[in-house]
């Protein structure tokens, strides 16, 4: 296996900030709003950890948690909180509206071992890793031989 590179990705950003400029950023978030909600991601040796900032939810008909396959489909509508149009704001940086999230998981997990917390505006989603790995039996038939008369 190939040697893991550390690379400075906050010295790339501070460059390109440098080059670009932060109105660049201020006009682009015009062009191009926030599609889903931000979430980081890491493993443990026995976990997966997931977090997603989602602001303003109420209950839990403010979101649905969906398992299919090696994804974790995340949806729902995260409520608009002030007294003017959005069109008004000065700066719509927060993502609020519908959205859906797909995360891929890249390990096998107990799909019946998933604890989801929100606190805060911010959910917490753990899943167990399944750890051991099952041998798979594999049974053989014999062919009947033709009769050689």
């Amino acid at each position: 296996m190939g040697k893991k590179v550390n690379f400075d990705w906050a010295s790339i950003q501070e460059k390109v900030d440098g080059v670009l400029g932060n109105d660049f950023w201020q006009d682009l978030n015009r062009v191009v709003p926030k599609r889903t909600a931000c979430s980081d991601f890491y493993e443990t040796e026995s976990e997966g950890h997931i977090f997603v900032e989602l602001p303003g939810l109420q209950s839990q008909e403010d979101l649905q948690i969906e398992l299919e396959a090696n994804q974790l489909i995340l949806q729902g509508n995260i409520p608009y909180m002030y007294p003017v149009e959005k069109e008004e704001l000065k700066m719509n940086e927060r993502l609020s509206g519908p959205f859906k999230k797909v995360i891929s998981i890249p390990f096998a997990y107990s799909p019946d071992d998933i604890k989801a917390e929100y606190k805060h505006g911010l959910l917490h989603i753990t899943l167990s890793k399944i750890k051991k790995t099952k041998p798979i039996s594999i049974s053989f038939t014999e062919e009947a031989k033709p009769d050689p008369s």
